[in-house]
């Protein structure tokens, strides 16, 4: 039985003709959240701007 509480990574061991990557994720079902798909549009183009604080 599992524990749902246990959150750590299994370690998994690929067969030879497996990816090591796997191709879907844990639960397939669950619908991406709107901020998710947001977030990936933003990190679409590079952040390039200067976003230290300078002294005045």
């Amino acid at each position: 039985m599992t524990d749902p509480s246990d959150n750590t990574a299994h370690q998994h061991i690929p067969a030879p003709d497996e990816s090591a990557i796997p191709e879907l994720e844990a639960d397939e079902t669950i619908a991406p959240r709107p901020e998710e798909e947001i977030a990936d549009v933003l990190r679409a183009t590079p952040d390039v701007e200067d976003h230290s604080e300078h002294p005045a």
